[in-house]
């Protein structure tokens, strides 16, 4: 056995109450983030939080770069430094693979939630993009190797103190990773929660690849949390908690890493029963401190407060290299956010302007990013763009 304990239980030692509790905290407070607002601000705010998890992720692999940086690749817009550029294209990938999991998880059957396939399949994505490939060839210490996307390496690899499976036992490793998550299948979400939690420190374990544990692992958890169904979760995420914390996180990692020390609450399998407890205790305490920053700044009211301040200060040119919004911006974003959307025609009528007038703000805004739309002629919706949500959304990323 390779991985055991799965999770910090076994038949003799129960999971820690205080555990089962943090974990259905968990389910119960994200499913009320989405309490008191329309479908189309969440979406919103589930847009731009893909851009802040692809800039924490890469963070922690010390590799970010600002979510308005982002925006600009989005724009092809990208630096003329090829470092820069190089980040900017990795956070693209990041986005496109999220939006890919997301999809994947909706489509994917109940049978089976956890799948080596699958995070094979996220490597392979992520890393066969042509713009990956300096990424490739690998030279670390001793390493040096030209590693293959959604391949698992065939040769030995150490990780600080840590020193992974050897290659030829990777394939034993994710049968019994297979083998032992999937019975939680039939559980509450609560179990299922706890299972996808410690799983991930059972990935990166293994570190079944020789580069892009990490973030492909962090992937993979998202994926998770969107099968179990774990509603709210798209409007926090996991990433911005340990890229704040990534001491404590590293730390949680190496402490599951323990061998099994003995006695008897340490459990029976390969590693340590009370390690992995501690690993899940910090991850459990990382999403209630995200579930909560995001309770605390979403309410409606003060998003309307903020708003409203957004536009004046702008109105007064108060921010560097943003030029002062059009008369009756605040009226726009009030509107939408408590209705959702407005049709175009219906513009003029709520500003009390001409058509002319209404067709020049709502396509300023839009060329700006604070609206957005399915199609040219659709009902507009808010845009949460980077500059706009660091100003209504508190300490959501540093300020460029």
């Amino acid at each position: 056995m390779f991985i055991t304990p799965v999770i910090p239980e076994t038949n003799e030692i129960k999971i820690d109450n205080n555990l089962l509790k943090k974990a259905e905290t968990v389910v119960v407070e994200s499913a009320k983030l989405t309490g008191g607002h329309n479908i189309h601000f969440i979406s919103a705010l589930k847009e731009l939080l893909r851009i802040t998890n692809s800039y924490y992720s890469n963070r922690i692999e010390s590799e970010g770069t600002h979510p308005i940086d982002i925006e600009r690749a989005m724009k092809k817009d990208f630096s003329s430094d090829i470092k820069e550029k190089n980040l900017q294209q990795l956070s693209l990938i990041h986005i496109e693979v999220q939006k890919y999991l997301e999809k994947k998880a909706l489509e994917d059957s109940e049978d089976k939630l956890f799948s080596k396939n699958t995070i094979l399949n996220i490597h392979e994505k992520f890393y066969s993009k042509d713009e990956m490939k300096h990424t490739l060839d690998i030279k670390h210490g001793d390493l040096s190797v030209s590693m293959v996307p959604g391949e698992l390496r065939d040769g030995p690899v150490k990780i600080g103190l840590h020193i992974p499976p050897a290659d030829d036992e990777l394939n034993s490793c994710f049968n019994e990773f297979e083998t032992l998550y999937n019975q939680c299948i039939p559980s509450t979400k609560t179990i299922k929660l706890i299972n996808a939690l410690c799983s991930h420190h059972r990935l990166v374990y293994i570190h079944p690849f020789f580069d892009g544990n990490g973030r492909i692992s962090r992937l993979y958890l998202d994926y998770l949390f969107q099968r179990i169904n774990l509603d709210g979760y798209g409007l926090w995420n996991l990433s911005r908690g340990l890229a704040r914390n990534i001491d404590g996180y590293q730390d949680a990692l190496s402490k599951a890493d323990e061998p099994y020390r003995g006695g008897y609450n340490d459990g029976r399998g390969n590693l340590s029963l009370k390690g992995l407890a501690y690993f899940l205790e910090f991850m459990l305490d990382i999403a209630l401190d995200q579930i909560s920053y995001m309770s605390s700044v979403i309410r409606i009211d003060q998003i309307s407060s903020r708003i409203s301040n957004y536009v004046k200060f702008a109105e007064q040119n108060m921010y560097f290299n943003i030029k002062p919004l059009p008369k009756h911006s605040n009226i726009i974003f009030q509107t939408l956010l408590v209705q959702g959307e407005i049709p175009r025609n219906s513009v003029k009528d709520i500003l009390g302007v001409s058509k002319p007038t209404a067709i020049k703000i709502v396509r300023e805004l839009e060329e700006r990013g604070y609206l957005q739309s399915s199609e040219p002629s659709s009902p507009i919706r808010i845009k949460l763009n980077s500059h706009f949500a660091a100003e209504i959304i508190p300490e959501l990323f540093p300020k460029a």
